[in-house]
């Protein structure tokens, strides 16, 4: 049986078939005037039919391959592939698919990326990278693709970014510790050369300072973001129970490590937040249903996506040159029982 086309949905639909091209294509202004009532008509045989848009041949006439690319540090972290579905969803409302990439946070691989990705010739990129510089970026903006950067690191010309204020949510996430008593509150801190390592351990200095208490290196630990030798830095943290000097809290750089440091402190005796007050950060679903529950800073990973995705995509569809953006997506604390 043959595919439908274009002609049988619009025989079906009794309009032209430049009309189903400007429904199918969500075209609107201009000289375009559809009623809402024809619109729907054409989308419900669309739908009947089982009509599919020759996405090739669109390329063809436009020039583009109809393809996003994402790249995250790290798909086995719950927060990237919730970031990943933010701009899958923004990018199927206007038909184009998308590639990821995960580069494993390696520098070597962030850069084979950008080779990949001129190569493919792809129509726009969303960058998580915590090692390429700005002259990496420029390689793709100069052939015509447009990028846009989730994160800070990336301020750079022609790359809107999407960020939350990572500094200021790590120093309210450590507000609530001192709020609650806590004289002596240890960091298991992130790699020290990735932006989210740098700025929550910043974060955490500042809430620190402000609070009159001295800043105590040994109180630092640094991890890698995964739950791997998250166990062995809360033994050297937590060693002697009777020790009047340790730790009464930690503020761990993302949910990942919190939830091993919850496990790894009930492991070895200790009670959470009983004897140890634990807080996260990114809210990852597991946060929520882990015993006890995890406080942590929640900064909606699916709609950081989603505004990478639009910004992309605005970009994508204008004809006329678009100033810079920088969007900051609100974060919040959530207060769950870790502490």
């Amino acid at each position: 049986m043959a595919e439908p086309t274009q002609e049988d949905v619009a025989r079906l639909a009794g309009v032209s078939r430049a009309t189903v091209s400007y429904v199918i294509n969500d075209q609107r202004g201009g000289n375009v005037r559809i009623s809402d009532e024809t619109r729907q008509r054409v989308l419900e045989v669309v739908e009947q039919l089982g009509y599919q848009p020759n996405v090739t041949a669109r390329s063809l006439r436009t020039r583009r391959t109809q393809l996003l690319a994402v790249m995250v540090p790290d798909l086995t972290n719950p927060f990237y592939p919730l970031l990943i579905r933010g701009a899958q969803a923004a990018a199927d409302q206007q038909g184009y698919q998308i590639l990821v990439y995960d580069s494993n946070d390696r520098p070597a691989k962030e850069k084979a990326f950008i080779e990949g990705m001129l190569r493919r010739r792809v129509d726009g990129v969303i960058l998580v990278a915590f090692h390429l510089q700005a002259e990496d970026v420029a390689r793709l903006t100069q052939v015509g693709i447009q990028v846009v950067a989730v994160g800070g690191r990336l301020r750079t010309a022609g790359v809107d970014v999407v960020a939350t204020r990572e500094r200021l949510a790590a120093h309210e996430a450590m507000r609530h510790l001192i709020s609650r008593g806590h004289r002596r509150i240890a960091h298991l801190a992130g790699p020290q050369d990735t932006p989210p390592g740098q700025v929550r351990l910043q974060g955490y200095r500042e809430a620190l300072v402000e609070a009159g208490f001295p800043y105590d290196e040994t109180l630092v630990r640094y991890g890698a973001f995964h739950r791997e030798g998250v166990a062995d830095l809360i033994s050297s943290l937590f060693s002697q129970p009777g020790d009047t000097d340790r730790p009464t809290a930690l503020f761990a750089a993302n949910d990942v490590m919190a939830i091993e440091a919850i496990r790894s402190l009930t492991r070895q005796g200790w009670r959470v937040p009983e004897d140890v007050a634990v807080c996260g950060f990114d809210n990852i679903p597991r946060a929520e249903v882990i015993v006890p529950s995890l406080t942590t800073i929640d900064h909606n990973s699916e709609v950081l996506g989603e505004q990478a995705a639009a910004l992309l995509l605005e970009r994508l569809d204008s004809q006329e040159p678009i100033e810079v953006r920088h969007i900051s997506v609100p974060y919040q604390l959530v207060i769950r029982e870790s502490t």
